[in-house]
């Protein structure tokens, strides 16, 4: 996810300045090698690292009153120190992941399905399951020696994952465009979902096989953030209330509304419709929860949860550790499978 923030940032500034349409484009076997099968990554799987043990992200009162439910944390002292936690139901906080400076986790999903992770372990972003016994990479059909290369990735309750790769130049060819995917599973066959030339961020997934992918839209000079939803064999395109890139996107099975959250701006729900709604100022939605029926949010000190049945406050659950921050976040009615 912070590889496709920046790569984001950088097609605002005018990096790019190539106008590509932003058409859906089925997975066909036929068009080239690069839409069969995201890129693959040439290194190894990444041996093992020494442990790094870091402050918890949560005070223990916080933990004691956060609301019924396991949650996954993606935090640390800065973006170059992210590890994941888990809070269990039992108000148990468990640092899962444990990466050394500069090689963390660069972003998190979960569900009833497992954990998947875009890990920075080997230098860039591969993804992996986390288990029991530490990451278990994902791998190209028929090559167990070739990771897949992505970042920004989701996992449905059913085990689907979705992810964005880069693009892939060798001397043997390769696709100029940002791609999103989605398998079945963990170790299922990968298809192409979604690409364009210019920087892509996402997939989130949504109620009723939704998907939202977050890019650019207009002429270059002109272009703005755009939400992209993709479904029912089309897509349709949204457009926040705020000319900035989100630094994050929340929605899920039974969310009615992607939350919004900007780096310097107030927050928003925006609705499949295109009705958009503000959030509370001074606070950032993190997740929804698995009813769909409450946010969890955070300001620059504490943790809260918003509900539309109180759509003007948040409701504190308590303080966050001076000097940590959390990027992502996942609330599950119980423990993801490892």
């Amino acid at each position: 996810m912070l590889l496709a923030l920046c790569l984001l940032a950088g097609a605002a500034a005018g990096c790019s300045s190539r106008a590509v349409s932003t058409s859906v484009r089925s997975s066909d076997p036929a068009t080239s090698p690069a839409a069969r099968s995201p890129a693959p990554s040439p290194s190894p799987a990444p041996s093992a690292v020494p442990v790094v043990a870091a402050e918890q992200p949560l005070a223990a009162a916080t933990v004691r009153h956060l609301p019924p439910g396991a949650f996954y944390l993606l935090a640390g002292t800065d973006l170059a120190s992210l590890n994941v936690w888990e809070v269990t139901p039992g108000g148990q906080e468990k640092q899962l992941t444990h990466n050394q400076r500069g090689y963390g986790i660069d972003a998190l999903a979960a569900s009833g399905a497992g954990i998947i992770l875009a890990d920075a372990a080997n230098g860039v972003d591969d993804l992996a399951r986390w288990t029991s016994h530490g990451p278990s990479w994902l791998h190209l059909p028929h090559d167990p020696r070739s990771l897949v290369r992505g970042s920004s990735p989701d996992i449905r309750g059913n085990g689907t994952i979705g992810y964005v790769t880069p693009p892939v130049r060798s001397a043997t060819g390769g696709s100029s465009d940002f791609a999103i995917w989605t398998q079945r599973s963990f170790n299922g066959q990968a298809e192409l979902v979604y690409r364009q030339y210019r920087p892509l961020d996402g997939p989130v997934f949504g109620p009723g096989g939704q998907i939202a992918i977050e890019g650019w839209d207009g002429r270059p000079g002109m272009r703005q953030p755009t939400m992209i939803i993709y479904g029912h064999g089309g897509s349709r395109k949204l457009h926040t209330g705020v000319s900035a890139i989100p630094s994050l996107v929340a929605w899920g099975q039974h969310a009615p509304a992607l939350a919004i959250a900007f780096p310097a701006h107030d927050a928003e729900l925006l609705f499949p419709d295109g009705t958009r709604q503000p959030l509370p100022h001074g606070w950032q939605p993190i997740a929804w929860n698995p009813a769909g029926s409450a946010l969890l949010m955070q300001s620059p000190t504490a943790l809260g949860v918003w509900s539309p049945q109180t759509p003007g406050r948040v409701a504190t659950i308590g303080t966050l550790t001076p000097g940590v921050q959390i990027l992502q976040a996942v609330w599950l009615a119980r423990k993801a499978p490892q």
